[in-house]
């Protein structure tokens, strides 16, 4: 008899605790989302960053329980675009962090499929343009300006590679260049000029061109960059 009452208890105790496991597993799933893209605030054209951690978008909920809620981030692609399918409906507060100025923090009532863009005003003015496309080479040729700041220019590059998302970190080969010494007034003034040898014919690349400034404004080192080049060499 007291074997069968110690099993029935512990049938009990183990159906108990599945119940209340049950309801506390029991939320909502989530149900809204956003998108949108990083885009100048001058020209309102997307903002090209470095896919992987190149640029984050941070949600904060606001009247969240906690005090100090940890932000829901998500990253930006390679294109400056960003989404977010895994949200609650509710009011956020969100930042953006990048090779940009982004002072104005952003309210944003998230309910069903929410666009947003969010203004930003990039570090630097990045633009290439490529020619002489043969069977194993392409010549690339590229600009870099300042864009409403004082910060050094710390180095140039130009990269390729035979995916879409190439960057800094994430090549077939490069082109590096430290300017840190060099005047930023010379490196404004300056088309550099890069000759890619040794592709293979036939083949899709991929080209960008970046460079990033120094100083207090950008202390994780983030590069703007050019978006994507698509070229195919000849056969």
């Amino acid at each position: 008899m007291k074997q069968y009452m110690l099993h029935t208890c512990m049938a009990l105790l183990l159906g108990s605790t599945l119940l209340s496991g049950c309801k506390k597993d029991n939320y909502p799933a989530p149900d809204a989302s956003l998108q949108g893209r990083l885009t100048d605030t001058q020209t309102n054209e997307p903002v090209p960053v470095q896919p992987f951690n190149g640029a984050v978008i941070r949600y904060y909920q606001i009247g969240y329980s906690s005090n100090n809620p940890n932000p829901i981030n998500t990253a930006v692609h390679h294109d400056g675009s960003y989404a977010n399918n895994l949200l609650f409906t509710g009011k956020y507060r969100v930042v953006a962090e990048g090779p940009f100025y982004y002072k104005d923090t952003i309210t944003i009532d998230i309910n069903g499929n929410t666009q947003r863009d969010i203004p930003v005003t990039p570090f630097l003015k990045v633009t290439a343009t490529t020619s002489n496309i043969n069977s194993g080479s392409v010549t690339v040729k590229y600009n870099v300006k300042h864009n409403n700041n004082t910060q050094k220019i710390a180095r140039v590059a130009t990269i390729i590679g035979t995916t879409e998302g190439i960057d800094v970190n994430s090549y077939t080969f490069n082109d590096m260049q430290d300017v840190q010494n060099v005047p930023d007034e010379t490196i404004e003034a300056t088309t550099y000029e890069k000759v890619f040898t040794g592709l293979k014919a036939n083949t899709v690349y991929y080209i960008r061109a970046a460079a990033r400034i120094s100083g207090a404004d950008n202390p994780a080192g983030y590069y703007n960059y050019t978006p994507v080049i698509k070229i195919t060499t000849s056969k």
